[in-house]
């Protein structure tokens, strides 16, 4: 007997592996939405943390207000967003606001057709190179103007895949 009921099942589980190792990647991009890079990223609104200064009056605290905007049909999620923060296009760091450490029902939903707001602190510490912004920060009342500028990139997450977007923001 060539095919014994124990090599019919053995050959099955194996087509079976190997049509779920082929058409995993298929199933992964169907559930990511077409117009994944329609989703937006920008800066909305920085806020100077008062109480961080009263700690250690060498930092400066900064709340970063990111808006993202999810105009696909599927609801998405985020993992990660790193930017680069510049304040009158002089560069003060590198920020990162991470989820990645969360199970992903924990994570910030972006719901269809919807804004969510997420927010991100980043620390500046003193430097030659920053004294100037510094004191423009810490001393809002002289009523000059910044003219803050985020670069960077989210990861947008739907079901098992994710893309990457690229976003620059200024305002």
């Amino acid at each position: 007997m060539l095919f014994s009921k124990r090599r019919i099942i053995l050959i099955g589980v194996i087509a079976a592996v190997v049509v779920t190792i082929v058409f995993l990647p298929l199933v992964l991009t169907i559930t990511l939405p077409t117009n994944v890079n329609d989703v937006t990223v920008r800066l909305v609104k920085v806020e100077v943390v008062k109480n961080a200064t009263a700690v250690n009056p060498r930092i400066v605290q900064l709340n970063l207000i990111f808006g993202v905007h999810n105009p696909t049909d599927k609801s998405l999620t985020t993992s990660r967003i790193e930017y680069q923060l510049f304040a009158n296009g002089r560069p003060l760091g590198d920020g990162l606001l991470s989820y990645e450490d969360v199970p992903v029902n924990g994570r910030p939903q972006l719901f269809p057709n919807t804004d969510a707001q997420l927010q991100s602190q980043f620390t500046i510490t003193p430097s030659n190179s920053n004294a100037e912004i510094m004191k423009l920060i810490t001393n809002q009342s002289t009523g000059k103007k910044i003219t803050w500028k985020v670069v960077g990139e989210a990861d947008i997450e739907s079901g098992f895949s994710s893309a990457s977007k690229s976003f620059t923001n200024q305002i």
